[in-house]
């Protein structure tokens, strides 16, 4: 009997607890806690005992529990309490910068001004731009887009470059043409520049220097040399034709229409050089000048009387041409000369005149034909101005053809000279030398018949398509023309490299779609404002308005204590704090727009993963303000209502707004 009523049952509970004991030491949760008892059935002190110490280790286990889950709390409220601290000091840290910017921008004797590129708003400038904008104070200028201080062309021009230099990797310098305060054309060389706020905000930095003067002084030194430039143009055609027709005039003169500025070239006897005889100024009234002396008497009154730059320019006009024969005293006898002048097609601001001895001429019958020939080859000019790679005659009849002037990209392509079957060719050679998404359009549209047919209908045809030119796709325009030569019709082919044109073009309609997302973000934060606010709940409202089924919740805080800070501190302070409450709602909701619809009104709208952790994330603010109410950081009322099937979504926010009155009393009473 005490065998088995007292020795053994007290023997097993033992054992039992000594495993117990020796399990508990290694053990690595309370899960392991676990008293494994034995089977004590013995109706006396014995088992009372047993049941004792079943008791008392379920009571060590919950003892440790609760001391483990005390721990992880303290250390959870620590590691919260540090890293309010750290966004606290990251705060005040980006609020000085901040003010040392707005100091350096104040300083800087450049136009200067930063702009935040989603919105296109300024957020800073200095005296010198508010002025340039009409704006008395660079705080008026704040929160504004260039659309709402400048005229529609200059406000196009201005986000174009912006949109250019963010696809560049380093400062983007360039020079543009604007307006004053007083509407004069101004110079001014703009630096601008693409950084990444604390925020993670893409800003852009730009630096305007009014250079007028020096670039004045600049073109007034080399303005000769730059209208030689501008004859010649930037291809190798301009010379290849301007050497031909210097085989057939004595003098050729480029006179710019605006300044009266001009240069005069004269060829050699073998035509293979053409070189610059003189330049100089005033060229219609020197030429009316110089007429009195060198022309036959019977022909200076004639010549005086017509040669004007307002007749000239109106009989061009008219006729396409402008023609003048008239007598010049050579050696003491009179030999006749015959002018011919026109503007280059596409450009009204130069005009070329030809001066030919056609003294044979007029003796014999030859002069007829020579008219012909000039006239053939000032219609080249007139069809062929502009900046092109290549240029093709095409005989219509035989399709037979010839390569002229080639640029040296256009070289590299290795094609014919000359050949046979020019449109066959020209589709063959697309093939290799179109960009892969051209090559379709290119064949299927440039086909003689299509060709021809343009011609006649509208008297060019023209394409536009992209070559590869050192493996790089560029915008080409291609125009055909018919010309009426000696020898019967010929068919013009110019290739115009038209790609910085396209490029820009492009940038406009990018940087228009882009100007459009510019109004609606708060200039001190730089998350969206009230007007975006407004637009949001708009449509939210319209899909309410038809039925659909909308889940959002809406969200709304106050900062505590922005007047006191104001009063006794001063407005940049206030500032800094209303930037820190907007650090500490964005960083919670970090999937959801945030808005500055007041002073120190934000509202967030939640939908999708915030809306789904919603109260989380309220509880989030609220541990927020109790680490901010040890570290003396910055608090936020907030109240929170989801959507219940209210006609508008003003009924939600009425009822998150009375929701965070409340809690901002609750703060100000803790």
């Amino acid at each position: 009997w005490l065998r088995k009523n007292v020795t053994n049952p007290l023997l097993a509970l033992e054992n039992s607890t000594r495993e117990y004991a020796k399990k508990s030491r290694g053990a690595k949760s309370t899960d392991e806690l676990n008293y494994e008892s034995p089977n004590v059935r013995t109706e006396n002190e014995v088992q009372s005992l047993g049941e004792a110490i079943v008791q008392m280790t379920d009571d060590i286990r919950i003892y440790v529990e609760d001391a483990v889950s005390a721990e992880r709390r303290a250390d959870l409220a620590e590691q919260e309490k540090q890293r309010f601290a750290l966004e606290a000091e990251a705060t005040r840290k980006i609020s000085e910068l901040s003010n040392s910017l707005v100091m350096l921008l104040s300083n800087i004797p450049a136009l200067t001004f930063v702009k935040d590129i989603e919105t296109g708003k300024y957020l800073a400038c200095n005296r010198r731009f508010a002025e340039y904008a009409n704006k008395k104070t660079p705080e008026e200028v704040e929160g504004l887009t260039d659309h709402d201080m400048f005229d529609k062309e200059t406000a196009d021009h201005f986000v174009e470059f912006d949109m250019k230099m963010l696809k560049m990797d380093e400062p983007y310098v360039y020079y543009e043409e604007a307006l004053d305060t007083f509407g004069n054309p101004r110079q001014f060389q703009t630096t601008k520049l693409k950084f990444v706020d604390a925020s993670g905000f893409t800003r852009v930095l730009g630096m305007s220097v009014d250079v007028t003067e020096m670039m004045n002084l600049k073109e007034e030194s080399e303005r000769a040399k730059e209208a030689y430039k501008e004859a010649k143009s930037e291809s190798v055609t301009y010379s290849n034709i301007a050497r031909a027709l210097s085989l057939d005039y004595t003098y050729l003169y480029y006179i710019d229409l605006e300044t009266d500025d001009f240069i005069e070239y004269h060829s050699d006897k073998e035509g293979e050089t053409l070189s610059v005889e003189r330049r100089g100024p005033d060229f219609f009234g020197q030429s009316r000048k110089d007429a009195m002396t060198m022309l036959h008497e019977d022909d200076r009154e004639m010549f005086v009387g017509v040669f004007r730059k307002d007749n000239i320019v109106k009989t061009i006009d008219e006729h396409g041409t402008f023609t003048l024969t008239y007598r010049m005293l050579i050696n003491g006898e009179p030999v006749y000369l015959n002018m011919k002048a026109t503007k280059m097609k596409g450009d009204d601001k130069h005009l070329i005149i030809g001066v030919n001895n056609v003294d044979e001429q007029m003796k014999y019958q030859e002069a007829i034909e020579r008219i012909k020939e000039e006239q053939i080859t000032y219609t080249r000019i007139s069809a062929l101005s502009g900046d092109y790679i290549c240029i093709y005659t095409v005989d219509p009849d035989t399709d037979h053809y010839i390569e002229y002037s080639a640029t040296k990209d256009y070289e590299g392509l290795g094609l014919a000279k000359e050949g046979d079957d020019f449109f066959a060719r020209s589709a063959a050679d697309g093939e290799a030398n179109l960009y892969s998404e051209d090559r379709e359009r290119f064949i299927r549209a440039f086909t003689k018949e299509n060709v021809i047919k343009e011609i006649k209908e509208n008297g060019l045809f023209v394409l536009d398509y992209r070559l590869i030119f050192g493996g790089n796709p560029v915008y080409v325009s291609l125009k055909a023309a018919m010309i009426n030569e000696k020898d019967g019709p010929q068919l013009i082919v110019g290739i115009l490299n038209i790609d910085k044109q396209v490029k820009r073009d492009e940038e406009y309609a990018y940087n228009l779609s882009v100007e459009r997302n510019k109004a609606n973000i708060d200039a001190l934060t730089g998350v969206k404002n009230k007007h975006a606010y407004v637009d949001v709940e708009t449509s939210l409202n319209r899909s309410l308005e038809e039925g659909e089924k909308v889940e959002f919740a809406l969200v709304v805080f106050d900062v505590n204590g922005l007047k006191q800070v104001n009063d006794t501190q001063g407005h940049r302070e206030g500032d800094k704090l209303i930037k820190s409450a907007c650090a500490v709602i964005c960083g919670i909701f970090k999937h959801s727009p945030v808005f500055r619809i007041g002073g120190d009104e934000f509202a967030v709208i939640a939908q999708g993963q915030d809306y789904e952790n919603i109260e989380e994330l309220v509880d989030k603010v609220a541990l927020a303000n109790k680490a901010s109410a040890v570290t003396d950081g910055v608090i936020v009322a907030c109240g929170m209502a989801k959507y219940n099937g209210e006609r508008s979504v003003s009924g939600v926010f009425e009822r998150a707004d009375a929701l965070m009155y409340k809690n901002k009393k609750e703060l100000k009473g803790n």
